[in-house]
């Protein structure tokens, strides 16, 4: 594994640095970019006054013109003011964040990490503002380029840590969709087994899996993290339950349904067994038939089915499930098997949702969904 930089000092302000990357000036001078004095002084502005509109237009033109020339030459300039403003601004950041994604394209998570520390991520993941926690995972989504990169982010436990309890307990969604894509991504890239799975398969509640097909393994080293590591796995399931009605724990299993599927197609033996089964309690009866693991609490124990919204989220994480093992090239036909009976045998609801699953589905995947179901409920 590639040894983590040795990280500038950043402060109070995530990458207040200034990053003066190599460029060839003759190649850089002779386009110049339209808008771009306009815009500086539109940042200029949006630095004196927070409460000043963006003007969007203005930063889509510029960004527009960037390529991987002409941005390093700008990063000096463009970057510490946009940074500072995202961490303030109460506005839509979206037009800001787009440009700042756009600059940091070029560089490597490791360039990254000595331009913004692990103590100035966790500053920004733990702000308010919600601009400052997408600029930060921004970064850290670039971990997710080469299973060295994500591996180096492993022996960052702190951000990991941070990354977890933004995907799950931030009220704002834009944050919390951000964060568990960051932490799909990861995790896949991650993976140290490899499978042919099928770009894009979506659900029929129209949920991407984002599911790849992949050829280099990872290391697994964020897989043992989060879900061999009792203090990170307890994140997980202490902000998915409540003795009492919480709309944030409802928004926490529904965003924790969303991306299982996608992991256990990525690697169903790491989400079925776990050393700590007291963290993940299943009723023995069920135990005995499905063995237990975060897939079979998830599945058959965190959602209280007297809820019909999330007893509807229930289903449609079954249907997911269901439609992206069928697909995931992994050998987990008898757990599939298992899970869906024993989850379906007393929930008419859930039985008759997957059995007309296959009509609600592409025209070519129907037939053999149609089959593969009848052999888990059959």
């Amino acid at each position: 594994m590639t040894p983590a930089p040795q990280p500038a000092s950043v402060g109070e302000n995530i990458m207040s640095q200034r990053v003066v990357p190599e460029y060839n000036m003759d190649r850089t001078t002779n386009v110049p970019i339209s808008g771009l004095e306009e815009l500086q002084e539109h940042i200029e502005q949006l630095e004196n006054d927070p409460s000043a509109a963006f003007n969007a237009k203005l930063f889509d033109d510029v960004e527009l013109q960037l390529n991987e020339t002409n941005i390093p030459p700008l990063l000096p300039t463009l970057l510490p003011p946009l940074t500072a403003i995202l961490k303030q601004t109460t506005q839509d950041p979206s037009p800001l964040l787009s440009l700042a994604t756009k600059l940091l394209s070029p560089l490597p998570f490791t360039r990254c990490l000595t331009i913004a520390d692990p103590d100035a991520l966790v500053a920004a993941l733990t702000s308010p503002v919600p601009g400052a926690i997408l600029l930060a995972l921004v970064i850290i989504h670039k971990a997710a380029r080469t299973p060295a990169d994500a591996a180096l982010l492993s022996t960052l436990p702190e951000v990991v840590e941070q990354v977890l309890r933004r995907w799950l307990d931030s009220s704002d969604v834009g944050v919390a969709e951000r964060a568990g894509k960051v932490l799909g991504d990861l995790l896949e890239t991650d993976c140290d087994i490899v499978v042919d799975g099928v770009n894009g398969l979506s659900s029929s509640n129209g949920t991407s899996t984002d599911l790849v097909k992949r050829r280099v393994p990872g290391h697994a080293r964020l897989w043992r993290l989060i879900f061999l590591k009792r203090p990170f796995l307890s994140i997980i399931t202490t902000l998915c339950v409540s003795e009492k009605p919480d709309r944030q724990v409802t928004l926490a299993q529904g965003r924790l349904l969303r991306l299982i599927p996608r992991l256990a197609a990525l690697n169903p033996r790491a989400l079925t067994q776990s050393p700590f089964a007291d963290l993940l309690p299943v009723p023995a009866p069920l135990t005995e038939q499905v063995g237990h693991g975060l897939l079979q609490w998830v599945a058959l124990s965190m959602v209280d089915t007297s809820d019909i919204l999330m007893h509807l989220s229930l289903i449609d994480f079954y249907e997911t499930f269901v439609s992206v093992m069928r697909v995931s090239g992994q050998s987990a036909d008898k757990l599939v098997r298992d899970l869906v009976r024993t989850a379906a045998q007393n929930d008419e609801q859930l039985k008759a949702a997957l059995r007309g699953l296959p009509d609600r589905t592409v025209e070519e995947e129907a037939e053999p969904l149609a089959k593969y179901i009848s052999q888990l409920l059959d």
